[in-house]
């Protein structure tokens, strides 16, 4: 199998908590809010009325100049280590509430300067904490699906890389010279003795490049479609090794419709027939799915030496890639284990979760 190229996924935390358009928020929302502030704003003269509409910017402006710069710096720091989310909305609350109230007795005297409405502390606090939720909550609920959906795309994104690496690694494997001209001279054995499976065999050959080609414009294939193209591997390597290679090829129906990556099965089979066909007459290699409870769990086994004791030396490429195409799938809810089987041999497990 090729390199394998470490992917990252952006987190969440690193976005801005509040979106860029609150600026023009806070520019544009004092004038309708003066006309809710202000009950008489349209019978006023002209130049009493700009007025009060000037007094109406003031709360919005200070209350932005205090939040913005919290929201910055300040808080991103502190969420990053709170992971409840009850707690975080607590905290959001408590941070907005005090910054605008604190700003309410700062700004008081000019806002009642230029509005002339005599308002007490109280009620010019309660005012600014409702100009202060009427801006943030709203923007943190935007900004936090403009955050996820960004996550998602980059997220589809990193798992079409993994896709077309997949494909290109499989595509290596393919092409390999061992691979390669083992199935051609394979074929041309076959031709004079059997030539309908010589001719089967190059059709299963081309099955799997187009299949390989195509996984790089495929983020998910149903187990069902991923099974075929292995059945089409084995039958390959079956009319290589002949009697040396059994196979076993299991697929529950509960288990059939599960989204899985392409090409995510191939490699685990090839290395149970590499390591279990290892310096050896014969081998059996079996490759079976079925769902246990919300999993969908899928071993391929051989009955070889059993891990770490095969004299054939992989790089480990192909288990790594693996698992970081699981991670992007299925996250932290799918995994992967190489085990001793009962009885000898090795067991390559997935357990995946349902949908």
């Amino acid at each position: 199998m090729g390199g394998s190229t470490h992917i990252s996924v952006p987190s969440p935390g690193a976005a801005p908590l509040l979106p860029r358009e609150l600026f023009w928020f806070c520019l544009l929302a004092p004038v309708p809010a003066s006309f809710l502030l202000v009950p008489d704003l349209m019978a006023l003269p002209l130049g009493l009325a700009l007025q009060k509409i000037a007094s109406t910017y003031i709360p919005f402006l200070g209350i932005s100049v205090a939040l913005l710069p919290a929201y910055l710096w300040a808080l991103p720091k502190v969420l990053s280590r709170i992971g409840s989310r009850v707690a975080r909305g607590l905290l959001h609350v408590v941070v907005v509430t005090a910054i605008a109230f604190v700003v309410s007795v700062v700004v008081r005297p000019l806002h009642l300067k230029l509005c002339g409405v005599q308002l007490s502390v109280m009620q010019f606090g309660v005012m600014c904490v409702l100009i202060s939720y009427a801006m943030v909550f709203p923007s943190l609920w935007i900004q936090g699906g403009r955050v996820r959906a960004q996550v998602v795309e980059q997220l589809a994104m990193a798992q079409r890389q993994a896709a077309l690496r997949a494909q290109l690694d499989a595509l290596q494997a393919r092409t390999n010279p061992h691979f390669f001209f083992n199935s051609i001279n394979t074929v041309a054995s076959l031709i004079p003795e059997n030539p309908v499976l010589a001719e089967r065999t190059l059709e299963r050959l081309a099955d799997l490049f187009r299949y390989a080609l195509d996984s790089s414009t495929t983020r998910s294939v149903p187990l069902s479609r991923e099974f075929e193209m292995v059945r089409e591997y084995l039958a390959i390597e079956a009319a290589r090794f002949g009697d040396r290679l059994q196979v076993k090829v299991e697929l529950d129906p509960e288990a059939a419709d599960l989204q899985v990556p392409p090409l995510l099965l191939q490699p685990l089979v090839e290395n149970a027939i590499l390591h279990g066909l290892s310096q050896r007459q014969g081998g059996v290699v079996e490759l079976t799915a079925r769902r246990v409870g919300t999993q969908i769990v899928i071993d391929v086994r051989d009955d070889g030496p059993g891990p770490g004791a095969s004299a054939h030396r992989g790089t480990q490429t192909s288990v790594r890639d693996i698992l970081e195409r699981l991670r992007l799938s299925f996250g932290d809810a799918a995994r992967f284990t190489l085990e001793e089987a009962q009885g000898g041999g090795c067991i390559a497990r997935l357990a995946l979760p349902c949908p």
